[in-house]
Formats: C-alpha cells, structure tokens, sequence
C-alpha cells in the first residue's frame, strides 16, 4: 500500500510547525519578563530570537515556489544529518562545541535544538515534494492543531519551568543550610570562648596561665576545629600558646594593621573575625578573640584559631553535591565549602568555569553579609529529566501528525462520498445536498437544470476500453469546469452525463452558454496518441420559482429533453416542455412492460420466409421477435430502440435465441434450411460470444452452415469492436448478413471489406423499383456489385409481381417480403414450408 499526505494535510503540517515556533518564541519572551529564574532559562532570549528567525525564514519560504526539488532534497538530508548528530548529542550528553548561546551547557537549549533542526527538515522536505502549498481549506482543522501544539509547548515549557524551579530551590537550600551550619558552629564556639573568659578574669596572673595552659589542652583536645589558642598582652606580644597558634604568631599573621586594631578594640564580648591572610592557604583561620582583664587590672586577649574548612559539617551537604558553594569573604576571597574545591581569588575566573548559578546574601550572627555564590555542576540529573521533558514535545508532533492524517484521511473520504473519483465533481446527492444548503441561504427566484451527454460515448468505451473512456471524461469535465462560472453547480451524472444547476439565469442566456460548451466539448480529445471528435447533447429545463424544486423530477425532466436532443441527431441542446411527458411516459411504460415481459418469458418468435426465385424454393427463414402486451400487439419498432437504451436488448437477443434454437431441434423443417437470427452490438461485444454460440449450436446439433448471424449496418459505426468477431463467425462455417444495407453507415466502396457473405437490401430500394425508373438502376447497381463481390443477395419489402419478374433475371436472388408471406409464428411456418414443397 503506497503511504501518500495530501497537499492540504502537509499544508497543516507546515502551519504546525509555523505554530510551534512562534509559540516558542512567545513562552521564551514571557520567561525572560515575568517568570525566569536565575539559575537558568527554560528558553533563553536567544532561543526565542532564534525561534522567530526560524518562522520568518519559513513562512517566507512557504510563499516561493521552489523549482529546484534536488536542491531541497539536499538541504532537507544535511539538516536530516545535523538534527541526528544533536539529538544523539542530547540523549546521551556528549559536548556540543557550538558558539551559539553555548549549547553543550544547557539541556533545554540543546533539547530544543534538535527540535528546530527536525522542524525545519520536516518544512524543507514538505516544501521539496509539493511546491505549492498555499492551500486554504480545513479551517477548523489548523485550529485544532494550533490549539494542540500550544497546549503541548506550554505544557513541556511549565514542566520544564518547574524542573528549573527544584534546581533553584536545591541550590537555595545549600545556601540556607550552609548559613544555619555556620551560625550554629559561630554560636557555639563564641559560647566556648565566653566560658574561658569568664574563668580566668579577675584572677592573678599565675592562675590565669594555668586555667589558659588547661583549658587550651581541653579545647583543642575536643574541638576539632580549634587549630590554636594564642594569649597575647596588652600590646600583642606572644605570651603563651600551642605549636599552631606560635607558628601562626611568629610568621607574622597579625601583623597586619587591619588585624591589630580589631584586636585592640577593646570589647567587652566575644568577638570574630577572618583573617586575611590565610583566606587564600590551605588552612584560612578564623579568629575569636576576647578581652581579659586581671585582678590587678592588666590587660591580656585571647585568641581562639579555628579552622574555617571544618566550620560546616559538609557530610551533611553530600545529598547537594551537584551545586558547588562559595562564599564571598573578601571581593578577592571566595571560599569554597565543598571538600573537592579551592578557594577561588577572581569571580570573572570562577564564573567561566561554571555557566549556570545563583547568589544569596547570608546574614552571620546578625553582624555581617556576605554574598554566596551556588554553581551547577553535574548536569546528568537535569539532562536525564529534559529527555523526559522532550518526550512532551515529541508526542505533541507525534499527536499532530497523526490527527492531521486521520482528519486529512476522513476529508478525503468524505470528498470522495461526494465527489466522483475520476473528475472530480459532486456526485448526485451531494448536488442536491449543495443545492437545499445554497437555496437556503440566498433564496433563489429561478433555476434550471441541464444534462449534458457526449454522443456516441459508449461506443467508444465498448471498443478502446475504460482507461480511454475514462481520460475523455476527465478532460470533458475539465471543460465544462472551465466554461461554467463559480455559481454553476456541477456534478457527474450517470455514465457520460454530467448534471448543472444554474441559478437566476434566463433561458436565453442559458441557451447561448450551454450552445458554447457544446461547441467546446465538441472540439477534438488528444488523448494519448488518439485524436477523438465527439459531439455532446444537452437537455434543460427552467423553473421560474425556486419553489418547484424537486431533485428527482428536475432530473427527469431535463434528461426527457436529452432524450429528445439525441433523438434529433445530437450535438444539440433541447428544453424540455410538457407535451414531452407522454412520449417519456410511454417509454417508461414500455421499459417497465418490457421487464415484466422478459421475467415472464412472454416474448415470441415469429418466422418470415425468405424465397430463392430461381426453383422458387424456400432457402430460409428470418427470426423476427414479437410481443403481445395486454392483448396488444406492441411494435418492434417501439420496444426495440427501448430495449437498446436500457440494455434489455441483450436478455431479449437471450430470449429469442432460446426459442429459435428450442424450435430447429423441434421441426425438422427448419433443420434443412437457413434460420437467421437478428443479434444486437451489445451481444456481440460481449465476451466469449463467439465461444458461447458455437456451443449452443453444437450442443443443440444445428449445422453451423444452417444458421445466420444478422446484424444491422447501424452497427458498423463501431466496426472496430465487432468486425473481428464476424469474420471468425465466418470462419467457423455460420453466415453473417448485414441487414437493411444502404441506410447506415457503409458506402458501395465499403461492400468489398463487409465482414458478411449475406448483404440484405432495405425496402427503401425497392419502392419504386417496379418499374424502370432511377431506383431501378440503383437497386440493380447494389445488387452487381454485390454479385461481382462475391456476396448472397437478400431483398427485402417485396410486394410487386413486376418487381419479382425484374428479379428473376438474377440468378439466386433470394426474397423477403409480402409478396410470398409475413412473418409467421412457428406452427403457420411449418404448415407454409409444408405446402410449399408440394407445389
């Protein structure tokens, strides 16, 4: 099964994605001013530029016609190509050294990436296979689509948005419980020191160094975070200390006049302070300093040195290892809280080395703020959660392109409930349909409708096939689509017929452009290396009211007026008027019968003789059909052109045969001479006509040499499709006559090519021919060149006794007509042949 999108669902396709990208560009503006956060963009400002770059550039594209379909083929491959390598890229997170808004950094950005290159893949290759498609149909349909691509892009924008916000509230939350662990260890350890101080003030210097020398053994036995307890005089000279602490004093790390004053200050709680110069070594000190005074009021202050790498118990942080802290001590010192970092000394270098982060300001001991910095870096959770995120943009494509097929595929199937798949145009009841709904809306004062039938049009199809046929319709359709404006409703008819529903327009104007089209469908078909001439006829009929609209009456009354228009000759258009309803009534009258006739096998067969003048002999007899309807003899000349338009004439030419072959194998007389049956073109173009007579024939044991196809020269107008046939007839040992010759289609010079060895003359050459008069010559020129043709002649209608004695001088000259007998039914035959051979 071949997979085939209409231009009006890639047309949908295209909008959607047109869409899709002024969408994102719209959720992108509305992020960046109302709901962004700062740890990232779910649709960066440049994503959303780039987005409306992307519609402008193919809604621009979409208004060209693109001649150059290799070219679009190329482009759409390399895009194919690129939107592969970046969705691999995505899924499976490998770096994408791109410097557009640095891709490979932000999982959305990419993810949307992807998207965009399969969009405009997707345009480009819908632009490669269908040029125009700038179709305006399916309104209600684009809206829905609008609406599911908005409901999806805004969904996968809020999920996304809320997957931004946990990252943020995670980053915040390190910050919050970076600021309580600190405030918690500051407490503490200020408390500490409160404790000594409140020991050793007020005492004798001896004691006071020996509680200092106790408590510094104790403190930094339990504190880990005490690298060092320095106690210092009133003009900072070392007075005692452990190992750190006479180290830390003697490389000079208060020195520093910044530091000496706070010292010096002279306060009467606890106090801290970093000090600078170990913020940027392995171990930065943070220094707790309170002021001593003795019993005999000299002046000492005691230093606690702790480390500010075991300030926070970071084990404690371990679940929010994706986001790496620093805290703004100094604008030249960031520490890091983090065991796998260093302390950092220059922002801009920091800030480089990570692309996403947020800062809070943390406030310590209620006595200072310092600014933190939180940077992501490990972007697997996130990415992992933006695959997922994508999926919502894909099932909306998915979800998209599904709908516009079903959508696209119901239209197509309800366009062709209502259209006639070959041309096009509506069929019957959507013409009705179309006609109710337009009457309803603008009330129209009159109306006509117009049947138009191509001549001669099932003959052609009978002999060159559907495949011709049907490309003839096609092309007359495009006709009368093209002649007809706008307000003309158009549909197919039956067969060849189309059906025209013209509104407020006189009959003389109507008359004037059915006459045009029948003018142009009339001009030559060239369909593939044929070159065909046909002619059209039309029937119409006008209605001064709206209100007499009745489809089925409509109908029939205007195909009464093509009836007529073809039984004119054709190539002519007709209107109807009411004196037309009892020829129409009688024909009905007649079909109707017929039928009724044919079911009850009521039909007969009667036998005209046919005479040999020379020995007076009967040689053979003519198969004539009759049929008595209500004890009425009705007239072939009446059913038969009936039968023949509604092809009952093939069950007739059925039924009649029955009964000729039922009577040869009854009566031994008519085994010895020749029967002639009439057949008609319909019965012998059928398949295996050939095969199945030669059968029945057989089967009924009748010499093939005994019996006739006759046919009427009528029939040669499609001698394409029947001549073949009749000359195997020949062939296989049967007679062909043609009958009523002269009055159809064949010339004298055709008699040489005649497929027949039996031409039977029409009654028309005959009258008159009693006598010497031009008919005379006439009919014996026919019958000479018949004779010098090798050809049996039949005359027929011969009533005269002069004509007979004028005949006779031909030798076997065969007669049919009044003269000897009418036709007979088949008991009088018998009797008639019977006395015959006894004179």
């Amino acid at each position: 099964m071949r997979f085939k999108v209409t231009r009006s669902a890639t047309s949908i396709l295209y909008s959607a994605i047109l869409y899709f990208h002024c969408i994102i560009f719209t959720l992108g503006m509305a992020e960046s001013t109302f709901s962004g956060y700062e740890l990232m963009k779910v649709i960066s400002p440049v994503t959303a530029i780039a987005s409306l770059l992307i519609a402008v550039a193919l809604a621009t594209i979409k208004k060209l016609s693109l001649n150059k379909k290799k070219y679009c083929i190329l482009i759409a491959i390399v895009t194919a190509l690129c939107f592969l390598f970046i969705q691999f890229s995505f899924l499976f997170h490998m770096k994408v050294n791109l410097d557009l808004g640095r891709l490979d950094n932000n999982p959305f950005t990419l993810s949307l990436c992807a998207i965009f290159i399969f969009t405009c893949f997707s345009a480009i290759t819908i632009k490669a296979f269908h040029k125009n498609i700038q179709i305006n149909e399916m309104k209600k349909i684009k809206l829905v689509v609008f609406i599911v691509v908005l409901i999806g892009s805004t969904v996968w924008h809020q999920s996304s948005l809320n997957l931004v916000k946990t990252q943020d509230t995670n980053a915040r939350e390190k910050i919050h419980l970076m600021e309580t662990m600190i405030n918690r260890s500051l407490i503490s350890q200020k408390k500490a020191l409160a404790r000594i101080k409140s020991r050793v003030e007020k005492v004798r210097f001896e004691d006071f160094m020996r509680l200092i020398n106790i408590d510094s053994k104790n403190y930094i036995s339990d504190y880990n975070i005490i690298k060092g307890i320095l106690v210092l005089d009133s003009e900072l000279n070392y007075i005692s200390g452990d190992n750190f602490s006479s180290s830390f004093y003697l490389n000079g790390m208060l020195d520093k006049p910044t530091i000496r004053s706070w010292i010096k200050r002279d306060v009467e709680e606890v106090q801290f302070a970093a000090n600078s110069l170990t913020l940027d070594s392995d171990i930065p000190i943070l220094m707790f300093l309170a002021s001593i005074k003795l019993a005999d009021q000299s002046h000492f202050y005691i230093v606690n040195l702790l480390d500010m790498n075991l300030l926070l118990e970071k084990s404690y942080l371990k679940y929010l290892s994706q986001y790496d802290t620093y805290l703004e001590l100094t604008p030249n010192i960031y520490f890091s809280i983090d065991y796998k970092n260093e302390t950092q000394v220059d922002l801009n270098n920091l800030t480089s080395r990570y692309n996403h982060f947020i800062t809070e300001k943390i406030n310590v001991m209620d006595l200072v703020e310092h600014n933190v910095y939180t940077f992501i870096n490990d972007y697997k959770a996130i990415h992992i959660d933006t695959i997922i995120e994508q999926l919502i943009l894909w099932l909306t494509f998915l979800f998209t392109f599904i709908f516009v097929l079903v959508a696209d595929s119901s239209r197509v199937l309800e366009f062709k409930e209502r259209h006639d798949e070959l041309t096009g145009l509506l069929r019957l009841k959507a013409l009705e349909e179309e006609f109710l709904k337009l009457w309803s809306v603008r009330g129209y004062s009159d109306f006509s409708v117009v049947i138009i039938k191509l001549d001669f049009f099932e003959e052609i199809h009978n002999s060159l096939g559907y495949e011709t046929s049907d490309k003839i319709l096609k092309k007359a359709s495009e006709k009368i689509s093209k002649n007809i404006d706008n307000q003309v409703l158009i549909s197919k008819g039956i067969n060849d017929s189309f059906v025209l529903y013209f509104t407020n327009t006189s009959p003389a104007t109507l008359e004037q452009k059915i006459e045009a089209l029948i003018v142009d469908l009339s001009k030559a078909y060239c369909i593939d290396t044929f070159e065909f001439n046909l002619t059209a006829s039309a029937g119409v009929v006008h209605y001064q009211t709206s209100e007499l609209f009745d489809f089925k009456l409509n109908l029939q009354q205007a195909n009464i007026a093509l009836e007529k228009s073809i039984d004119l000759g054709g190539n002519q258009v007709h209107f109807y008027h009411q004196s037309m309803d009892d020829k129409h009534n009688e024909i009905v009258t007649i079909r109707n019968n017929l039928h009724i006739a044919l079911k009850n096998n009521e039909l007969e067969v009667f036998y005209q003789p046919i005479h040999n003048l020379n020995g007076n002999q009967i040689i053979g007899v003519e198969a004539l059909v009759r049929w008595s309807c209500n004890d009425e003899w009705i007239s072939p000349a009446k059913f038969i052109p009936v039968a023949e338009t509604t092809g009952q004439i093939v069950q007739v030419g059925k039924q009649v045969l029955d009964k000729v072959l039922h009577d040869i194998k009854k009566y031994s007389q008519l085994q010895n001479i020749t029967v002639a049956v009439n057949f008609s073109t319909k019965q012998i173009i059928k398949d295996n006509f050939l095969i199945d007579l030669l059968y029945l024939l057989t089967q009924n044991n009748i010499t093939y040499n005994n019996f006739t196809v006759e046919v009427t020269e009528s029939s040669f107008q499609e001698k394409t499709s029947i001549e073949k046939t009749l000359r195997e007839l020949i062939n296989s040992g049967l007679n062909v006559t043609i009958d009523d010759f002269g009055t159809g289609f064949s010339s004298l010079s055709y008699l040489a090519n005649q497929p027949a060895n039996i031409i039977k003359i029409d009654r028309e050459f005959t009258l008159g021919a009693y006598k010497d008069t031009k008919e005379r010559k006439l009919l014996d020129t026919i019958i000479k060149v018949c004779y010098d043709l090798g050809k049996k002649v039949v005359v027929e209608g011969v009533e005269d006794e002069k004509l007979i004695t004028h005949l006779a001088r031909y030798k076997d000259i065969r007669i049919q007509g009044y003269f000897f007998s009418k036709p007979l039914p088949i008991d009088h035959l018998i009797e008639y042949i019977r006395v015959a051979q006894y004179k």
